[in-house]
């Protein structure tokens, strides 16, 4: 299993999780809404890795498309790269509420077997999941230890372990 660092994108609890769940659905197609992981998938074996992003991409060894992740040419774009439709879409982009749901609604048709959303306890995340997580089948991986919410936020008054963010979301295909 791939190494997490403290400090990164990620709380390390939650997303040792999110690609164990990865690995054990087989995945072996990945698309990131947002560029700050995804290396770690490709790092644990899945073979076709690839991140969206306005912002240049700064992973080495991860293909990535510059563009906004709700336009529909940059899902053609991903597309044509993958030569097919993803079998996993991780939203970790624009975490404004709209744009959740723009890129849940344009992803979620062509992922095949599950869709993951990141910081589904942020305030402008929560009510979209709170009311997306009920009409599929759905799962919450939300680290509870105080030392990880730590090295990923900040040190500071985190006693139950929880943050102000953070939280991963998957909605699996039936």
């Amino acid at each position: 299993m791939t190494e997490f660092q403290s400090g990164s994108n990620q709380r390390v609890p939650e997303f040792h999780s999110w690609v164990c769940l990865c690995k054990g659905m087989e995945t072996k197609s990945y698309v990131e809404l947002g560029c700050g992981s995804a290396h770690w998938l490709t790092q644990a074996g899945v073979t076709k890795v690839i991140t969206v992003d306005i912002l240049p991409n700064g992973l080495r060894n991860v293909p990535h498309i510059q563009g906004d992740s709700h336009d529909p040419h940059t899902l053609d774009r991903v597309l044509y790269i993958l030569g097919d439709a993803p079998d996993v879409v991780f939203i970790d982009a624009d975490h404004e509420a709209a744009a959740v749901q723009k890129d849940f609604e344009l992803w979620w048709p062509v992922a095949r077997m599950m869709v993951g959303f990141h910081d589904i306890r942020m305030p402008s995340v929560i009510p979209f999941w709170q009311d997306i997580r009920l009409k599929y089948p759905s799962i919450e991986i939300i680290a509870r230890d105080v030392e990880s919410a730590n090295a990923w936020q900040h040190p500071g008054p985190h006693p139950d372990g929880l943050v102000n963010c953070g939280g991963i979301g998957v909605l699996f295909k039936k």
